[in-house]
């Protein structure tokens, strides 16, 4: 009789179960069914560039004069100037404002630099807006209403067709929807371009996130390469995963728009965004970005990224951005230095890291601790390449999330590489952003590219190569001036133990910031089958 029940009982529990995953499934369908992606074609857009005479064509003529048929290059180190540039660029405009970004925040500097597109738009320039829908949340009525606006067009990269509930798109259609547009680029009259590791939010410029601030690179560039900026911006604008805004989001009413404008003025009346404002409002003398005196670099710039067809998995081999940065940035015969926030070198790129030191040429590699990391997950597919990596003779720092408490005293709180990150600090968090390389302190890398196989294989990314040995060997003496003092290194003992150090403090035996919960979640993770994606 037991046997019975039980059998009963168990064949229910089966049939409920099967009828639950039915049940999901069917979801899923109807879902993907009942929310099909718009097809086009749309209209075709291309780069708007002003005439020599306009304002920032003016201020960059002294500058392009000295650099003749090379590229002038300024770096944007400090989040400050970096939003500040952005600000004053859009401020500049005359005939167009081309942005593409994979994260647009709702939050001040979000806010700050929507109210500078709208007053560009009011005043004649046109206003193209690109971003990847993963990176809109809580934005569908503010972008609506901003679309709306004379002058301006936003379209929405490898959409979600349903937008409430977007993890069932992600359930529906998870091939598609799991690749994302990395790239971030902003033109500003087909003249001067700002490329590198941010985007939009508070996360990248301030330290009004809960979240604390990345500590993140972009450049400034104008010369020979802008057209190549250009053409790549139009190459995404127009590819078929660029979906018009209002087609996604639908149209916004007049009362609706004007109370979404009245609620980021009232944002940006607050005591913190107000002395935000103020201090990218007040720069230091020659921080300008078309400032006639400020500083610059002449360099050769190419520009390389992935064609948007990846977003569909139809990029392949050498056409891939990680094949042209290879090409690019050549064989190390010296030194090869890596900035990446998240490094998960897989068992092939170990073994191209190690074949350059065999070669003789060093490598130095700066990433992100777990303690420090806004991705743990990640982590996991870093954590268990350690040993290889150390014994194939490669340096490892692991950026720390008190970094900047820590500093030494002849260093100003806020610094990075260098730079003084101005009205800022202190900071209750820290993370690293930025994805730099430079070979043999000639070449660098500079873009949205990590060394991790998502940039390699799943999202797409854009990034700038520069010949300039200024800059190269800025980020390379930055391994002796600036990263020990906030960073661990790490270092294997004579039984392959690994062990963390940092100029005066003792010797770490377990990885700092990992709770023993956390180390379980990542000794399974990293035997699970997802390092492809990460």
């Amino acid at each position: 009789m037991r046997v019975m029940v039980f059998s009963l009982i168990l064949i229910l529990a089966l049939s409920a179960v099967a009828a639950l995953i039915g049940l999901i499934g069917l979801t899923l369908v109807v879902a993907r069914l009942s929310h099909r992606l718009p097809r086009g074609p749309f209209p075709h857009g291309e780069i708007r560039m002003a005439p020599e005479t306009g304002r920032i064509a003016r201020a960059l003529a002294a500058r392009l004069a000295k650099a003749a048929d090379k590229n002038a290059v300024q770096l944007l180190t400090d989040p400050v100037d970096a939003l500040a540039a952005r600000l004053e660029l859009v401020a500049a405009a005359e005939a167009s404002l081309d942005l593409q970004y994979y994260i647009w925040q709702d939050d001040i500097a979000g806010a700050l630099m929507l109210g500078a597109l709208r007053a560009a738009a009011a005043r004649g320039v046109r206003v193209r807006l690109l971003i990847d829908d993963n990176g809109t949340a809580g934005l569908d009525r503010t972008l609506a209403a901003l679309d709306q606006l004379p002058n301006v067009e936003v379209r929405l990269f490898n959409p979600f067709p349903i937008r409430r509930a977007r993890v069932l798109g992600y359930l529906s259609d998870f091939r598609r929807l799991n690749r994302r547009m990395h790239n971030k680029a902003m033109i500003a009259d087909g003249r001067i371009a700002i490329l590198g590791g941010r985007n939009i939010g508070d996360d990248y410029f301030n330290d009004l996130s809960s979240a604390g601030l990345y500590m993140d690179m972009d450049v400034a560039v104008a010369g020979p390469v802008l057209p190549q900026v250009g053409r790549q911006f139009d190459l995404y604008w127009n590819a078929p995963s660029a979906i018009p805004a209002r087609v996604m989001l639908g149209g916004c009413a007049e009362e609706e728009a004007r109370a979404i404008a009245e609620n980021e003025e009232l944002r940006l009346c607050s005591p913190d965004a107000s002395a935000y404002a103020a201090a990218i409002a007040s720069p230091e003398p020659g921080k300008r970005i078309l400032d006639p005196d400020a500083p610059n670099i002449v360099a050769e710039a190419q520009l390389i990224y992935d064609h948007p067809s990846k977003i569909h998995g139809l990029l392949k081999g050498r056409k891939l951005l990680w094949e042209y940065l290879i090409r690019a940035l050549g064989t190390p015969t010296q030194e090869l230095v890596l900035i990446t926030p998240y490094l998960v070198p897989t068992r092939a790129g170990v073994g191209y890291l190690r074949r350059i030191t065999k070669a003789g040429a060093k490598i130095r590699v700066l990433t992100n601790s777990y303690a420090a990391t806004d991705v743990p997950l990640v982590h996991s597919g870093y954590a268990h390449r350690r040993k290889s990596l150390l014994r194939a003779g490669i340096e490892l720092y692991e950026y720390a999330p008190d970094a900047e408490a820590r500093l030494p005293a002849r260093l100003r709180p806020g610094q990075f590489v260098g730079s003084d990150i101005r009205g800022t600090s202190p900071f209750s968090r820290n993370k690293l952003h930025a994805k730099v390389f430079a070979a043999d302190r000639e070449r660098v890398f500079i873009g949205s590219f990590n060394f991790d196989p998502r940039s390699m294989r799943l999202n797409t990314e854009l990034g700038l190569v520069l010949v300039s040995p200024e800059i190269a060997a800025h980020i390379s003496d930055a391994f002796r001036e600036f990263f020990p003092e906030r960073a661990w290194r790490l270092r294997l003992t004579r039984t392959q133990q690994l062990r963390w150090s940092r100029p005066g403090q003792p010797v770490l035996k377990r990885e700092p910031g990992v709770p023993l919960t956390h180390r379980i979640v990542l000794w399974i993770a990293q035997r699970l089958p997802i390092e492809w994606m990460l």
